[in-house]
């Protein structure tokens, strides 16, 4: 009998929307899972719920406690060895709860997917990038959802979670940077559900740039392993994904610092680059490991004179799904 499992998993770069809103169908999503900040949580039964957090991160117990709730009754020791940082664009939310609910999951033999689990603790109401990443790893492009009347709800089934369209493992060569400037928050939950739960069209211009880039030059990149392509299609959907949200966020990025970090990289020679979801994540696209501390280390003295603070992290593509240990 299993006493103890330990989860695995990582945060998710979200790349953009290919779609806004067309055919009663909102946000079709691209993202990618990365190997680093990532989520460690073990679960252990016990006589009542308790929660050790060994994170410096003050939401890991509210959130905790919340996922056993939406779980329901299981008398369980949460240690959160490791989680991601909150509203910083990297998926933080969905990776804790369902590393829970899959731990629970197993621990007690209750046999949901994780698809089915996610749908239990209310994720992929705008994207299933996130719940993607967390069950497959890899390149992921999803289906959006369909809207009923003028808004969008949290799934209730399956089958009205985002789906897998387009899956794809990328080379090892190619990295990603991931920079987090320090005293700044992307949306809460909260926030973005004012926002993206009714969905409004985007201009038929922007709209059809977004298909043409996605089919004519992004999935064609993959398919040819061509990571030069495949940077300067992601720049382009980011920059048009962001012209749509500026009314939002202020601009096309959320803040300065990301915006500066963004060029920074593409100047000394990133391949693309662009903003995690509502940031302030920025990222870029590498080939090879000397190339991306080379461009690294240039991007951090350019901030560095501007004096912007922030974390700088190189990152390879998670290409697979999170990881169960039992003990």
């Amino acid at each position: 009998m299993k006493n103890m499992v330990t989860v695995e998993s990582n945060a998710r770069l979200h790349l953009g929307f290919y779609n806004i809103l067309s055919e009663n169908i909102a946000y079709g999503s691209l993202g990618v899972a990365i190997n680093y900040p990532k989520v460690k949580v073990s679960i252990i039964k016990s006589d009542k719920v308790s929660v050790e957090n060994k994170t410096n991160m003050e939401y890991v117990e509210k959130q905790v406690h919340r996922t056993i709730d939406m779980l329901g009754s299981y008398n369980v020791k949460i240690i959160v060895e490791n989680a991601i940082p909150r509203h910083v664009g990297l998926g933080s939310i969905t990776q804790l709860m369902l590393g829970i609910g899959q731990g629970v999951n197993v621990l007690y033999g209750l046999h949901y997917t994780i698809r089915e689990l996610a749908v239990k603790l209310r994720r992929g109401t705008v994207s299933g990038i996130g719940i993607a990443a967390f069950e497959k790893g890899g390149f992921i492009v999803d289906s959006g959802r369909r809207v009923k009347g003028k808004t969008i709800e949290p799934p209730k089934t399956v089958e009205e979670l985002p789906h897998v369209i387009f899956r794809k493992s990328i080379p090892r060569n190619w990295l990603f940077l991931v920079i987090i400037p320090k005293g700044i928050h992307g949306l809460s939950e909260r926030e973005e559900k004012t926002i993206l739960t009714a969905p409004e069209p985007a201009q038929k211009d922007l709209q059809v740039e977004l298909w043409k880039t996605m089919l004519i030059h992004l999935l064609p990149s993959l398919a040819r392993n061509d990571a030069a392509e495949f940077g300067k299609a992601v720049t382009k959907i980011q920059i048009l994904t962001g012209s749509y949200f500026a009314k939002y966020q202020g601009g096309i990025f959320c803040c300065e610092e990301t915006e500066y970090a963004i060029n920074s990289m593409l100047k000394h020679g990133a391949l693309g680059a662009g903003q995690s979801s509502w940031g302030p994540t920025a990222y870029g696209i590498v080939l090879g490991l000397r190339k991306a501390r080379k461009v690294l280390e240039r991007t951090r003295k350019d901030m560095e004179r501007k004096g912007y603070e922030a974390e700088y992290y190189i990152v390879n593509v998670r290409n697979s799904g999170a990881k169960i240990i039992y003990r």
